[in-house]
């Protein structure tokens, strides 16, 4: 029941991050989305969708490693379970933007594995802008393991797409022993004169059961 929700809740999130992005295009474009303000506004999203099924939820933010430094660590709970977010703006999408993610699961996992419960998902939320970077244009694969259907569209958009040496899912397991359920990605922007999506913006999640 819970993993259909936050499945509801990804495909929603799209449409209000659509409508963030158009509002605050410049500061997008320059800087992507912060953590701590994708964290809140998908932590709003699935909220919404557990009100809309009848459930009673409460959602807060993790106390951050870093001391007066915003959250970007999430937990929604319910009846039905509890999910927790963890989201990394990828300023580079080399190797260090990634090893801070999978850094962050670890100090997750070791200050709130106590308190996973059978029911329990993790989802792991992330946005780039693709730059003319090598690893930057491997990110697309390295998290979803295969290259998009797409590519053409892509290439039109002078974006050349390579494939990533690593891939998300298998260091995940090789560190945590934690395996992905469910990967998507989205561009939520799309131009202002023919409506095309901007596909050198990504939204990045993995839903990924804790039982």
């Amino acid at each position: 029941m819970l993993l259909d929700v936050l499945i509801q809740s990804v495909n929603d999130f799209q449409s209000d991050c659509m409508a963030l992005c158009e509002k605050h295009y410049p500061t997008i474009h320059n800087q992507g989305i912060s953590g701590n303000h994708l964290g809140v506004a998908f932590s709003r999203r699935l909220s919404s969708t557990l009100n809309n099924f009848g459930h009673q939820f409460n959602y807060s933010a993790l106390e951050h490693e870093i001391e007066k430094e915003p959250s970007t660590h999430f937990r929604v709970s319910s009846e039905v379970g509890t999910v927790w977010i963890i989201t990394s703006h990828m300023t580079s999408a080399g190797n260090p933007c990634r090893e801070k993610l999978l850094d962050q699961v670890g100090i997750w996992k070791q200050e709130y594995g106590y308190a996973i419960q059978p029911n329990d998902l993790l989802l792991l939320l992330s946005d780039h802008w693709i730059s003319r970077s090598k690893q930057s244009r491997e990110l697309l694969h390295w998290w979803t393991g295969q290259l998009p259907d797409e590519i053409d569209e892509y290439s039109a958009q002078g974006i050349n797409l390579f494939t990533s040496k690593s891939l998300l899912s298998q260091t995940l397991d090789e560190h945590y022993q934690l395996s992905p359920y469910y990967i998507k990605y989205t561009h939520p922007i799309k131009h202002s004169k023919n409506k095309q999506l901007v596909r050198k913006y990504l939204q990045l999640y993995a839903v990924i059961q804790l039982s």
